[in-house]
């Protein structure tokens, strides 16, 4: 499974939430500038043919919708919840991949594995558990989103741990699970035997 490739697909909330973290102006207008340069990027993806599975399709929904709610209405109780309906739509696409009988690692998986080996068990349950892995990580996401707003005196630096705290654990995990396994060297007769 290719780094780069998952990297790609993630692409724009990576920039959505690394903008957002840049004090450049008031916090309203880099939410508004972080939705539409992800809103771009997924544009610019679909166009090249990179927009491809489900995570890819419902990133362009959640960025499409957040256009017309943050940077068209400024809708205050959509932005609000901003935070939940983001780490909500990669939980919700994640597990929904599983549920579906596809999980959405197989397509990245596919580009670096022989043909042959896409419908056996073990490259399937590989998928299935790297999946989990990473719905996972978005649902601990969505509860640190709805703790950070039950309970805002939490400070902001303790949520943002536990944010990438989680997407590390998914990547690492991700990285380590999806080596292929290792061979044991074929026991070979010292020179004094036979």
């Amino acid at each position: 499974m290719s780094f780069w490739s998952i990297l790609l697909t993630f692409l724009p909330w990576i920039a959505f939430k690394l903008i957002l973290l840049i004090p450049l102006f008031d916090e309203l207008l880099m939410v508004k500038i972080a939705i539409t340069v992800a809103a771009a990027i997924c544009v610019y993806q679909s166009c090249i043919g990179l927009n491809k599975g489900i995570i890819a399709l419902g990133s362009v929904g959640f960025f499409a919708l957040s256009l017309v709610m943050v940077v068209g209405l400024t809708n205050v109780w959509y932005l609000y919840h901003l935070g939940v309906f983001a780490n909500g739509t990669l939980a919700f696409l994640t597990w929904i991949s599983v549920l579906l009988g596809k999980p959405f690692t197989l397509s990245y998986a596919k580009q670096s594995v022989d043909p042959k080996y896409w419908d056996s068990p073990g490259f399937i349950n590989k998928n299935y558990r790297i999946t989990a892995a990473w719905g996972l990580s978005f649902t601990i996401c969505v509860v640190d989103s709805l703790t950070r707003l039950q309970y805002p005196e939490i400070p902001w630096f303790v949520s943002e741990f536990v944010d990438d705290a989680s997407m590390l654990a998914a990547i690492l995990f991700t990285k380590h699970f999806s080596r292929p396994p290792q061979l044991r060297p074929i026991d070979k007769p010292s020179p004094t035997e036979g």
